[in-house]
């Protein structure tokens, strides 16, 4: 059974970032801290426009209508303004705070009035929801001060989707001990690296920056340690499981300096530039190598020695409804990682329903078509490299999707030391001022190739992450919603028109029908069981047992995935209830305008309005707002 992709750089920026989980306390707190008068600055942009209009007091009791207009239209102005420089400072200060999510923002941080920044990773901290809560709350009061309804239609969608990011975050308050930070696919032990090795050189100050970073690994492992250990002492530790798969990740990482991959990348990077003497190149290989063996491998060796002497202290192998308030922490994380405001038991029903549905339809191509199946395996992708596959979907899904401008796309392939602990697949980000260079990442291990490896570039590239995120920010969006997760609506996004491409892969059309049904019933199933195991408290045994009723009973495949749902709960979510809404949603559109609706106005309107919760996204697809 195959592993959802991951979107890799999304979650290191959510958490990082955002503060909606404790690891992106640091530049939240930053960004609050330093706009804490916000109120009064605010009303710096709002003075009466009527003040230097020359009018006595008496006057202006009793406007003319054409003056009246004019003041009207000042206000809203005035108004436009003054949101769009509070959003704006808001975005220079979040994206400053934290370099590593600074360098994957902005290629040229001068451009955007960035010119101080600090060379640090972020903080991790127990107490960081309840701070990041209190900070949001008062950037919240801050926005009340905006009149959604003057506001441009840019502006409110911005203030919707701000307000109510901030709004989760500061219901995250009470979650004491709960976020991990170190789970075995999307943690900070396997993203770190990637991102540093990824870590683009544009100039001399950023190669110095990097190795500032490289130093700062210690003191950052330091405090996501004495986290670990504040979990522990809560009862919260991870699984048993998961501390040796995160031991072995560290063991790996450190297992040889020699070949390390972040020594060759930074040789690679330094030996590329030209305005480098040799000696001055030499000098920052020297650097980067003896940062590495001296600070950095023993951070690694620390923090394994750390779990390990806490890998015992864990009472819970189970979901998160095995902890006190389990299950209430567990609907907060849905929500987050979904975008979604149904409850889990609706969640389950609806993709209960829509899991039969499928199934039925499989059922009845195959019934009448029983070769279809056979479809798939006579694809001849051979001849065709990842490259080819991306260049034949881009050209493919012009007829339905909106142009998009110009880009490069450049794939490359995992690390073998970190094949174990990446996903198949991700897409990596770009900045927002450099669009036009894209890397998508494989994982060779996972032996992905023809009509699989063919749909995971959909998923990946067009139309799915590549495509989505350059399509967005080529639409001159206010820069702060780069900076705002909402995985539902990516990964719902990309997984929908994954299933969408195998029309694009050579297939008949009741042959894409039936690969599509039967893949949405198998990313359902996972869903099933992420609310199963953490909602409703399933063992492995129900977990098996559950999976068994759809043919599936390899014992070792079974454990594990009960095992990395138990390590990463609602990961599978967002990526089967993101497809869901969006699947729901085009079916709402349809209904609504049954004599006008297309697929390519449907794709538009939701790519242009932008990552948002679904209840966000609904109003404005459908008009409600």
């Amino acid at each position: 059974m195959r592993h959802c992709h991951f979107h890799f750089f999304r979650k290191i920026r959510f958490s990082l970032c955002l503060s909606l989980f404790l690891i992106g306390l640091g530049i939240f707190c930053a960004a609050v801290c330093k706009c804490a008068d916000s109120d009064t600055w605010i009303v710096q942009f709002l003075t009466n426009p009527q003040a230097d209009s020359g009018k006595s007091s008496s006057d202006a009791d009793a406007p003319d209508a054409a003056s009246a207009s004019d003041a009207s239209s000042e206000n809203t102005t005035a108004l436009n303004a003054a949101f769009t420089d509070y959003v704006t400072e808001l975005f220079r200060q979040e994206a400053s705070a934290n370099l590593l999510n600074l360098h994957y923002t902005l290629a040229d941080p001068a451009a955007y009035g960035i010119t101080d920044y600090q060379t640090s990773l972020g903080t991790c901290s127990a107490d960081s929801p309840a701070l990041a809560a209190a900070f949001a709350e008062n950037l919240l009061v801050g926005l009340q001060q905006f009149q959604s309804a003057e506001l441009s239609a840019e502006n409110r969608l911005t203030l919707d989707i701000l307000s109510e990011s901030l709004d989760l975050t500061k219901n995250g308050a009470n979650w004491y001990c709960y976020e991990e930070p170190l789970t075995p696919t999307t943690g900070l032990q396997s993203q770190i690296p990637i991102l540093l090795a990824e870590y683009t050189f544009r100039n001399t100050r950023d190669i110095t920056d990097y190795l500032s970073l490289l130093s700062d690994i210690p003191r950052y492992f330091s405090e996501i340690s004495a986290y670990e250990k504040e979990k522990a002492a809560a009862g919260r530790f991870m699984p048993s499981f998961a501390t040796q798969r995160l031991i072995q990740q560290c063991k790996d990482f450190t297992a040889d300096l020699n070949s390390h991959y972040l020594v060759a990348t930074f040789n690679e990077k330094t030996d590329a530039m030209s305005e480098l003497s040799k000696n001055e190149r030499a000098a920052y290989q020297n650097q980067n190598r003896d940062i590495l063996e001296q600070q950095v491998f023993p951070a690694f060796e620390q923090l394994s020695n750390t779990i390990a002497g806490l890998q015992n202290s864990g009472y819970n192998d189970a979901g998160l409804c095995h902890f006190p308030e389990g299950n209430t922490y567990y609907e907060y994380l849905v929500r987050c990682y979904t975008g979604s405001d149904d409850s889990v038991a609706t969640l389950e029903k609806r993709t209960a329903s829509q899991r039969k549905k499928d199934l039925l339809l499989v059922s009845k191509l195959l019934e009448d078509h029983p070769d279809l199946t056979d479809e798939p395996e006579r694809l001849d992708f051979s001849a065709q490299s990842p490259e080819e596959m991306l260049a034949t979907l881009q050209q493919a899904i012009t007829a339905d999707f909106p142009s998009l401008p110009d880009c490069n796309v450049t794939v490359k392939y995992i690390n073998a030391a970190m094949e174990d602990y990446l996903s198949p697949a991700f897409y990596l980000t770009s900045p927002l001022d450099q669009l036009t260079e894209n890397t998508i990442y494989i994982n060779q291990k996972n032996g992905y190739e023809g009509i699989r490896l063919f749909t995971t570039l959909a998923h990946e590239g067009f139309p799915g992450h590549l495509y989505q995120n350059l399509y967005f920010h080529s639409q001159d969006v206010p820069p702060i919603r780069s900076l705002l997760g909402y995985p539902g609506y990516t990964e719902g996004w990309a997984t929908f028109v994954e299933l969408h491409s195998y029309i694009y892969s050579g297939l008949s059309k009741d042959a894409a029908k039936l690969c599509a049904a039967n893949q949405a019933a198998i990313l359902s199933l996972y869903a099933t069981a992420d609310m199963g195991i953490h909602y409703e408290g399933w063992t492995l045994n129900d977990t098996a047992a559950f999976f068994s009723t759809y043919g599936f009973t390899d014992e070792e495949v079974l454990r594990d995935i009960f095992e990395l749902i138990v390590s990463e709960p609602a990961n599978y979510l967002k990526y089967y209830i993101g497809y869901l809404e969006f699947h729901d949603l085009q079916e709402e559109m349809k209904k609504q305008n049954p004599d006008t609706y297309t697929d390519s106005a449907f794709y538009e309107k939701v790519l242009k309005i932008g990552p948002a919760s679904f209840n966000v996204l609904r109003d404005y697809v459908l008009e409600n707002r």
